[in-house]
């Protein structure tokens, strides 16, 4: 059944903190150190490190995305399925 499916890892971003531990994940995952993924992709190592911390709110989106890329991996927009807290609510209330 998809077996390239079971090679995807999917990760939700929802703020750069998440960016950043998702990018510092799939680094560590590759075996690089951040100066060989800033080299990759073109960008340097502070760079690297202010965007693993979530400290880049002003970073330029194109170089985040070079980051992404050196990763092997793509950003993709996807629907936010996640309910509003009250519609959740109401709706685990009218299964009771």
């Amino acid at each position: 059944m998809m077996s390239w499916y079971h090679d995807i890892i999917m990760n939700t971003v929802r703020n750069e903190i998440e960016l950043g531990r998702a990018i510092r994940e799939m680094r560590k995952q590759r075996g690089l150190t951040q100066a060989e993924l800033a080299k990759q992709a073109q960008v340097s190592r502070a760079y690297v490190i202010m965007l693993e911390q979530g400290t880049g709110t002003r970073a330029e989106l194109g170089r985040a995305i070079r980051v992404v890329r050196a990763l092997g991996q793509q950003l993709a927009l996807v629907p936010d399925t996640t309910l509003p807290y009250e519609e959740a609510l109401q709706q685990l209330l009218d299964r009771g």
